[in-house]
């Protein structure tokens, strides 16, 4: 068996993962799992399935992407578990807690075009935001009172209380 068919996990597993302490493993998925989208967070759940499903799970693939060692394959699915339940809790509560409104109340999703409703001061930049601007394809942030957008190709994190919804 490969990881190589399981794209998400391994991407999990080489960047979030990598580095952390063994004993925080859960804390560490649910974390990852809040900054991926939707999408994401599905095939990860789904691909953390199909792998803890396996009778092929090879211990020393899965120990080399993730930096963990396994002594046998029981405590390889234990761990496999304690990473589908850091992606479950996270994909059934982690959406409901997170709602981003703008200045007017208006529900926020990821993609939205705003409007900057006050002239704003960029902090290191040569140019102000100026009240009016549209900005398209708005990222959300984990803070429900920031968001991500590009304007005249610089990233800038805003605040949803200078934005309303266009």
């Amino acid at each position: 068996m490969s990881l190589s068919k399981y794209p998400d996990l391994l991407k999990m597993m080489n960047t979030a993962l990598i580095d952390s302490d063994a004993d925080q493993d859960e804390a560490t998925t649910q974390q990852y799992a809040a900054k991926v989208s939707a999408d994401v967070r599905e095939r990860l759940h789904t691909q953390l399935s199909a792998l803890s499903q396996s009778d092929q799970i090879t211990l020393d693939e899965i120990g080399a992407e993730a930096n963990r060692w396994f002594g046998s394959n029981d405590e390889a699915q234990a761990w496999l578990q304690v990473l589908l339940k850091g992606v479950g809790s996270q994909g059934s509560s982690g959406e409901a807690e997170l709602i981003v409104k703008d200045s007017n109340g208006t529900q926020l999703l990821e993609g939205d075009a705003v409007t900057v409703i006050k002239d704003l001061k960029v902090k290191g930049g040569s140019s102000d935001l100026k009240r009016g601007t549209l900005v398209k394809k708005i990222h959300l942030t984990s803070d429900p009172d920031l968001v991500e957008c590009r304007v005249d190709g610089s990233t800038l994190v805003l605040r949803t209380e200078f934005l309303k919804k266009s």
